[in-house]
């Protein structure tokens, strides 16, 4: 079961990074061809904000995602640091179960919202909200399997048979 989390895991890491990599170039193109034509045609188009928009939300979405792989997420270690390795453990188990309960909400409300966003279509772009909707669900689907293997690997440690240090 470790084997099949661990090839999740990686699979979903690199997925994260190459959405990232392509929603945040479909960024810097939008605004980059909004100001161009804002500025030097005079003549803005109408779909590019709302690009830049939607690439912004899947960009920071699964930007998020490779933070909790990471453990580069937001932390206060000043107290944490202080507690004995066994308290410290205890805390990261604490966490997970948080994230984990976290994302499990963002799965279920972000899929009923996207399956109710379904026939709904943006107004420039005319694209299929449930596209860009579907970014919740789908990142905190990938955040949720990243710290299932973490709870995993922390009860292994706290049960002293190895595990992770993340």
């Amino acid at each position: 079961m470790m084997s099949a989390l661990r090839k999740a895991n990686d699979a979903v890491s690199v997925l994260s990074k190459v959405i990232v990599i392509i929603s945040f170039s479909i960024l810097i193109i939008a605004c980059v061809l909004q100001v161009f034509t804002r500025f030097v045609l005079n003549n803005a188009l109408s779909w590019t904000e709302e690009l830049a928009r939607y690439a912004f939300i899947w960009s920071n979405l699964a930007g998020a995602v490779i933070c909790v792989r990471h453990v580069s997420h937001a932390t206060v270690t000043a107290v944490t640091e202080c507690l004995p390795r066994k308290a410290q453990v205890a805390l990261k188990l604490i966490v997970q179960i948080l994230i984990i309960a976290i994302c499990t909400i963002l799965v279920v409300y972000g899929g009923q919202v996207t399956w109710a966003t379904r026939l709904q279509t943006s107004p420039a772009l005319r694209v299929n909200m449930a596209l860009i909707n579907s970014s919740v669900p789908i990142s905190a689907l990938f955040m949720l399997i990243h710290s299932v293997l973490f709870f995993v690997e922390h009860l292994q440690e706290l049960a002293g048979k190895g595990g992770d240090n993340t």
